[in-house]
């Protein structure tokens, strides 16, 4: 590999030799020129050339106004050329026509004599300022994109954010800027905003990226956004801050749910489903908050109901049951299952047995209101308890089934003696 190789590239643009052999001679420790004779020229070579090019000097001497202006348009309206900066090569005092082309978007004059070191480093401070309006141009780029990204310092202060939603209290003000605040001063939900700093110093202080789901409830609205952070590292690998992306998954995440509660939840009452609770009895070990009582429960006469009035009068009185226990059992503290087609089974969390057993009397004693054609409501309960994780679950499922089947045998025999069967 030649000593060219290692050089960067300056892309002149004259159609006289002078300035070349000049500027080859004064900057030949860093840079290699490429001369063009015009500006299309210069265009191809930029389009299609060998080498990266750095910077762009533009010679006014030997240039009409209107080709600079024209590629200086080229430039700005190419992705590829718009970051590179354009410096302009002029005699030793500045003239009208080198004021007009600066107002193109050339960065700098270089002006006669030229000096290596004022040139380098004037070629050096437009790259730097080039880069900087890129900074700017890609902020607002990222502003197209839906999802929020931004920046943070190592000490949680935002440096850029591409979206200001409507989390933010910054009361509707069009002069205000994120730049330099922290969650906790300007979101509406504190708490939120406290797990987002206490996060981001995680972030910083191990050095490792998080994501995670948020639930956001404002304004009568339920949003979910999704969050990603990662390290900022400088060259030496030390954390110097955060870039983060806020997605927008209400839709997918109530989607999400919505579909996980079709499989969980039983579409006719409303309850949970036979195979959510095959899930709940395999992590009822893990349980804390014992004793735990076991209901067990079935629909009384339920197929003469579907024989004599049809199966739709029978699926309201699997309907009224659920009612039932709805009315009497604490919320907080019930999971109801429908396990078969009249079947059920009720976890009470930290509910006695005598409680549990309190409730049954007070089920058994409010069937009398529900009412579906010439029946009265009529549901046989069973009980169980489980007092510990060393019990074993299934068992106590079991005797509470078998519970609740002994009742209904002693009412079938109820029957049976008073219709005299």
């Amino acid at each position: 590999m030649g000593i060219a190789d290692h050089k960067k590239t300056l892309l002149l643009i004259d159609n006289a030799e002078e300035n070349e052999l000049e500027l080859g001679v004064l900057l030949q420790d860093e840079y290699q020129i490429i001369r063009t004779g015009n500006t299309e020229e210069g265009i191809a070579y930029l389009n299609h050339g060998d080498r990266a090019v750095s910077a762009v000097l533009l010679s006014s001497l030997t240039l009409q106004k209107k080709s600079i202006e024209t590629f200086m348009d080229v430039l700005k309206n190419n992705v590829k050329l718009c970051a590179i900066p354009v410096l302009l090569l002029a005699e030793e005092s500045i003239t009208q026509k080198e004021l007009d082309i600066l107002s193109y978007g050339v960065i700098d004059c270089i002006e006669k004599p030229y000096q290596a070191g004022i040139i380098l480093n004037r070629i050096s401070n437009a790259i730097i300022m080039k880069d900087s309006l890129d900074y700017y141009e890609i902020e607002e780029i990222l502003k197209q994109l839906p999802s929020n990204i931004y920046m943070k310092d190592s000490e949680g202060r935002y440096i850029f954010a591409t979206h200001y939603w409507h989390h933010l209290d910054h009361k509707d003000d069009p002069s205000w800027s994120i730049r330099g605040k922290r969650d906790v001063e300007i979101r509406k939900d504190t708490e939120n905003a406290l797990a987002a700093m206490e996060s981001d110093m995680n972030v910083i202080k191990s050095g490792k990226g998080t994501a995670y789901t948020i639930e956001i409830n404002e304004d009568g609205l339920q949003e979910f956004y999704d969050v990603i952070k990662e390290p900022i590292r400088n060259k030496a690998g030390a954390v110097t801050g955060i870039v983060g992306l806020i997605h927008n998954v209400t839709e997918h995440e109530k989607l999400k749910r919505k579909l996980r509660e079709k499989v969980i939840v039983d579409e006719l009452t409303g309850i949970y489903n036979r195979y959510y609770f095959d899930q709940w009895i395999m992590k009822l070990t893990d349980s804390d908050n014992y004793p735990i009582s076991v209901i067990s429960a079935d629909c009384d006469g339920l197929k003469v109901i579907n024989d004599t009035y049809g199966h739709m009068v029978g699926d309201e009185y699997i309907r009224m049951t659920t009612l039932l226990f709805k009315m009497v059992l604490p919320e907080e503290k019930s999971l109801m299952f429908r396990t078969g087609g009249d079947e059920f089974i009720i976890l009470l969390m930290g509910v006695t047995e005598e409680q549990a057993g309190a409730y049954i009397e007070e089920m058994k004693d409010k069937e009398k209101m529900f009412h579906i054609k010439d029946r009265s409501l009529s549901v046989s309960f069973g009980l169980s308890s489980i007092q510990s994780s060393k019990d074993s679950v299934t068992q106590c499922i079991e005797v509470s089934d078998m519970n609740m089947y002994a009742e209904k045998r002693k009412k079938k025999q109820k029957k049976d003696q008073d219709t005299g069967a």
